[in-house]
């Protein structure tokens, strides 16, 4: 039989042999421990560099009076960046538009060939004073969220690049309903289209045609469909085409006829016999050309 004190020591032995292996278990432990901390600490570094990586690629500066137009890849939905800093994420967000200006594009345009309401065609001056992304707004505050609706559909229901021509195109279409509706008479005071008399311009008239114009083109696609606020300033009317003719020949005539009678007054005789004797020594001249010849 085993006396107390050989307990005693198969519990100290057995103490001095399982110490060792519970102080291998906590290294163990400590380790992975270490480990996980590691393995977080590069994840988190690893989110870092990528979340950096991202910020850096995808912002944008914008410059002033510009505005950058994109969408969202995957619903499609548009968005706009005004001037400043903004951020388009690659491969959710794709660039519509870089530059859409904001300043007022104003120009000279060529003249252009219209009809009036009885078929004389006129060549008629005009300027587009206004052609600016926006909505008309004669108090000139800006609405920012009306100018991102106006600078989306300048982008997505047009061809921006190709803005002027299609704009010019609604402007002329205007220009001419106007001059349909109005006689030649009421253009010019005093025309007469026959001998050639030409008359003033009707300042009143245009006046009234421009102001109709700039009304329509409020209502026009080019303002309610594309997002362009347009004016127009009508500078002139140019003499029809006919009438033009008509007093080149008349000046034409007049002066050979001031001319022949100047020549019969110096030479003391009546401008019909002038007539009369140049038309004889021409018919004779040529007649001694052909004897010379032969």
């Amino acid at each position: 039989m085993l006396k107390d004190k050989d307990y005693i020591g198969i519990s100290y032995v057995s103490v001095i042999k399982l110490a060792p292996a519970g102080r291998l278990t906590n290294s163990a432990w400590r380790k992975e421990e270490v480990m996980g901390y590691l393995i977080f600490f590069v994840i988190v570094l690893a989110l870092i560099a990528v979340l950096v990586l991202l910020v850096t690629q995808s912002r944008t500066e914008v410059k002033p009076a510009t505005a950058l137009v994109y969408n969202n890849m995957w619903t499609g939905q548009p968005d706009v960046v005004f001037p400043g800093t903004g951020f388009i994420v690659p491969g959710i967000h794709r660039i519509l538009e870089r530059e859409v200006s904001l300043k007022n594009e104003a120009e000279n345009p060529s003249n252009v060939n219209l009809i009036t309401g009885d078929g004389i065609e006129l060549e008629v001056d005009y300027i587009v004073r206004r052609l600016q992304v926006g909505c008309p707004n004669p108090e000139k505050t800006t609405n920012w969220e009306d100018l991102k609706k106006c600078v989306i559909k300048a982008v997505t229901i047009i061809n921006y690049s190709g803005r002027r021509d299609k704009i010019l195109t609604r402007i002329v279409a205007r220009l001419q309903e106007a001059l349909q509706r109005r006689t030649v008479n009421e253009l010019f005071s005093e025309i007469d289209v026959k001998t050639g008399k030409r008359g003033k311009v009707n300042k009143e008239v245009m006046q009234t045609i421009e102001t109709e114009v700039n009304t329509k083109l409020r209502d026009d696609i080019v303002t309610t469909e594309w997002g362009f606020w347009v004016e127009i300033d009508l500078e002139d009317y140019n003499l029809p085409i006919v009438i033009r003719k008509a007093r080149e020949q008349r000046s034409s005539a007049e002066i050979a006829g001031s001319a022949l009678k100047e020549k019969a007054t110096a030479a003391g005789v009546k401008p019909e016999w002038l007539i009369v004797g140049e038309a004889l020594s021409s018919i004779f001249g040529n007649r001694k050309k052909g004897g010379d010849k032969e």
